[in-house]
């Protein structure tokens, strides 16, 4: 017997999506299964200061719900946060989510899945969809002597409030998308801040504002106005900033570069510092940064920007390996996710006892991001290669769960068993992505999070959102065989 039709595990933006999807497809036997007890995902755990979007608030929300009351340009965290909260109230869900429920197996077999959690408990359901995201492991470097520093360290996702950074000397390690939010933030308070730079990143101006009294009650009053903007922000982000991952050159390559040459020369003077700052892979190899104070708080008297090698931790700091020292009292890692471990710490074992994490050695792939051969009746949200470097991914996020719910309503309707993806399609399917990624600015020589550890680019989706959403919706169901 089993307990649910469909588990979608986890309660973030995916999940939630996947759950409205299911409602409007008719499918009302289905469980949300959080490990927190709290919804929200990413935004719930990435609440350290200065934590915001880097995506445009009018695009960073589902197309059926929009938020007229966004404060500014690009979204605080805790704003993003209470807009989930509002969506599940709006549509029902809270009574759907089972939280403290992390599920640490997921195991097939003809009576369905059945998924146990890590303290022991127990549930059965025909179909799983996994709605765990991909940053939400945070990624700890192993870097020597930890247990010998005495102060304190924390990850950015792992933010502790309680501790003051008023007057304190802090070492943050990174200088991507989380670091360059914190550090402003830090520097206005703090006595010193040390910040450690693997790589230097391009940056374009962020152009962050508030967002008017008057705006916010035109977008109340006059939902249409709100969806103008919207589109414009897409289609501005769709067609002229995706334009820049091409490698054949352009206008919007060479608008891109101009962007990044200006705020560079603008913001910094020193030529030391900029040419610390200037990276030496193209733009869009690694994620483009957005920001309007993180130059002038590199500039600060009390900031320094550290570009050795980090060697060791010391009981006062850290040492780098030219000898360079940073005692501090606070190490902030921000430090990015693990972000190919797609089903986090979740064994996912198919019919044969194989596990997904076997299936995708030596090559992570899906098909259509969402369904992989050999294991029926499994789903994912935010699956391989569906990532973006361009726009939102609440886009990629609502065509995924329209599509997995298209196919459960026709299983459901039809034989009310089995559903696998076709290994012939998902072998197409993963050779045309690849085809299509070759042909980028991530198949350079740069490292980023978007390959993993053999340099396949297993996140990113080569093509415009437009393009993926016509993709999903055309998609003919022979691609999966319903038994």
């Amino acid at each position: 017997m089993i307990d649910y039709e469909v588990a979608i595990i986890g309660a973030g933006f995916s999940g939630i999506g996947a759950a409205i999807a299911l409602d409007r497809a008719g499918i009302s036997n289905y469980v949300l299964l959080e490990k927190s007890v709290d919804i929200g995902g990413t935004w719930r755990d990435n609440q350290y200061p200065g934590a915001c979007c880097d995506v445009p608030s009018q695009l960073y929300s589902f197309s059926f719900e929009l938020n007229p009351a966004w404060s500014h340009r690009f979204s605080p965290a805790k704003e993003i946060h209470a807009y989930q909260q509002h969506v599940v109230a709006k549509y029902g869900l809270r009574e759907r989510i089972r939280g403290g429920f992390e599920v640490r197996t997921a195991t097939y077999s003809q009576a369905g899945w059945t998924l146990t959690s890590t303290q022991g408990e127990m549930l059965r359901a025909r179909y799983v969809i996994s709605a765990i995201g991909a940053l939400h492991i945070p990624r700890i470097p192993a870097i020597p002597g930890l247990q010998r520093f005495k102060g304190k360290v924390m990850h950015s996702a792992q933010w502790d409030h309680s501790f003051d950074v008023a007057n304190k000397k802090i070492a943050v390690i990174g200088a991507a998308a989380s670091a360059i939010q914190i550090i402003p933030r830090l520097a206005r308070t703090a006595a010193r801040v040390c910040v450690f730079q693997r790589s230097p990143s391009y940056f374009i101006p962020r152009k962050d504002r508030i967002i008017t009294r008057f705006e916010q009650a035109c977008f109340r009053l006059l939902p249409f106005v709100q969806r103008l903007v919207r589109w414009r922000q897409y289609c501005f982000n769709d067609f002229v900033f995706h334009s820049n991952f091409s490698l054949k050159p352009g206008l919007a390559r060479k608008y891109v570069q101009w962007m990044v040459a200006r705020h560079l020369r603008r913001n910094i003077g020193n030529p030391n510092l900029l040419a610390s700052l200037r990276p030496d892979y193209q733009i869009g190899c690694k994620r483009l940064l957005l920001s309007d104070d993180y130059f002038p708080a590199l500039q600060q008297e009390n900031v320094k920007l550290v570009t050795g090698a980090i060697d060791h931790f010391d009981e006062q700091g850290l040492v780098t390996r030219d000898g360079t020292r940073c005692e501090a009292e606070l190490v902030v890692m921000a430090t990015g996710f693990e972000s190919s471990r797609l089903i986090g710490d979740m064994t996912v074992t198919g019919p044969d006892g194989l596990t997904l994490e076997q299936y995708w050695t030596p090559e992570i792939r899906a098909h259509r991001s969402v369904a992989v051969n050999g294991f029926p009746n499994f789903f994912m949200m935010y699956g391989p290669n569906s990532n973006l470097g361009h726009s939102s991914i609440i886009i990629m996020i609502e065509a995924q769960a329209t599509y997995i719910a298209r196919l459960l309503k026709h299983a459901l309707k039809t034989t009310n068993g089995t559903v696998v993806v076709r290994p012939e399609a998902e072998s197409a399917y993963n050779t045309a992505i690849k085809r299509a990624l070759a042909k980028t600015v991530w198949n350079t020589s740069c490292s980023s999070w978007y390959k993993d550890d053999q340099g396949h680019i297993f996140s990113l989706w080569p093509h415009t959102t437009t393009r993926f959403i016509r993709e999903m919706r055309r998609a003919p169901l022979d691609e999966y065989i319903f038994e």
